[in-house]
């Protein structure tokens, strides 16, 4: 599972605003998860079950998460992809799914450094 802990100073809406764009920036839906955090997820899961791989990059079924927490007045987002994130589309939607996350770490990280309200962003594998 990659995930990466984002640092965000500031107000917490503004910063969740911020985060929203980006994501949508990229094509993502954002949708309220039951516990509070975000599901994040773009392209079509029929499509992705009937093709595979060969739905192509913006239709092949990606789903990703977004939970927050706070330390010390300060906002944590943690965007986090699944092991098996892109198993739909077989060892090249795998893949495809590493990459679209790594692009989308960096829409987010960008779109907070531009905001100024980024303080630290952790990567884990």
């Amino acid at each position: 599972m990659s995930t990466v802990d984002y640092f965000i100073a500031g107000d917490h809406d503004a910063a969740r605003q911020v985060l929203a764009d980006a994501l949508r920036s990229q094509g993502f839906e954002v949708a309220t998860s039951p516990l509070g955090g975000w599901d994040v997820t773009r392209g079509s899961a029929t499509t992705t079950v009937l093709l595979g791989a060969f739905a192509g990059r913006e239709k092949q079924r990606l789903e990703y998460r977004l939970e927050f927490f706070e330390q010390n007045g300060e906002l944590i987002a943690r965007l986090g992809r699944s092991s098996g994130a892109g198993i739909l589309g077989g060892a090249i939607g795998v893949a495809r799914s590493a990459d679209v996350f790594t692009e989308l770490d960096q829409a987010v990280g960008t779109a907070l450094t531009n905001a100024r309200i980024l303080t630290n962003a952790v990567h884990y594998p």
